[in-house]
């Protein structure tokens, strides 16, 4: 099999898929793990996604807050940018085999496509799961570090809880989008432009709630700093997002040419 190249331009050795163990979906998904350990680019996002944190936790204020009020506001992190970083980590699982046409050669390898794209989600929830929950521990730590607050646990594990699934639905509708579109670029302007611009204007011109606002909805959950925590039906519109996007992605995906 041919050397895969990686998204920043350098060459990546070729993932050799396990034999026999996990069927289809067992297969894919070693596939998928080794190619994944072999990119630059997903743990660049992954990284500067905990970066990111770090610096909002230093720059939001921690002066006459309570505890939870400030790990709220440091939940931004998450919901901000974790959510644009993470999100271009899962448009680019799949968006960027299709920009360095690697996905020809996949297909031929593993045969079946609706294994490849679970593999692909499985993975891409799996590590967009732990690097939010790693921004999650970074903004709890800051709040006695910087703020010398405490915090109640069970709040916190609530918030924390509502950004990691923010986020890992957002990475699954940007991998989405990409099976879609077959456009990294396209995809990534998409599930970007939709929560800034394209809710916003529903909300702003329509009738349209802002509690059925999928993006919108889903992240208020994780800075939910006054009230008695997620309301966790909100997430219920975005979570229908994602379904309806995947199933779309796996029908394209299933039948036309790659």
């Amino acid at each position: 099999m041919t050397a895969r190249s990686t998204p920043s331009g350098d060459v990546a050795s070729p993932p050799v898929a396990a034999a026999g163990r996990g069927g289809a979906f067992g297969r894919a998904l070693s596939y998928e793990w080794v190619a994944l350990r072999s990119l630059r680019t997903p743990w660049v996002l992954c990284g500067s996604a905990v970066a990111a944190q770090v610096l909002v936790d230093l720059a939001v204020g921690r002066d006459g807050t309570s505890g939870l009020r400030q790990f709220a506001s440091g939940m931004v992190g998450v919901t901000l940018i974790g959510f644009v970083l993470l999100a271009a980590f899962g448009v680019n699982a799949l968006g960027g085999e299709y920009r360095h046409r690697t996905i020809t050669r996949i297909v031929l390898t593993l045969g079946d496509r609706r294994g490849i794209l679970l593999a692909k989600a499985t993975l891409t929830g799996a590590v967009t799961a732990s690097v939010a929950a790693v921004m999650v521990l970074v903004n709890a730590l800051s709040v006695p570090i910087l703020g010398k607050s405490s915090l109640p646990v069970i709040r916190v594990v609530a918030l924390g809880g509502a950004g990691v699934l923010y986020t890992v639905l957002c990475a699954l509708v940007g991998l989405a989008l990409a099976g879609v579109t077959r456009n990294s670029a396209l995809s990534i302007a998409v599930v970007i432009l939709w929560p800034v611009l394209l809710e916003n204007l529903m909300v702003a011109t329509t009738r349209f709630g802002r509690n059925l606002a999928p993006f919108g909805a889903a992240a208020a959950q994780a800075q939910a700093g006054d009230g008695g925590g997620p309301q966790w039906v909100l997430m219920l519109p975005l979570a229908v997002l994602t379904t309806v996007l995947l199933t779309a992605a796996g029908i394209l995906f299933s039948r036309r040419d790659v």
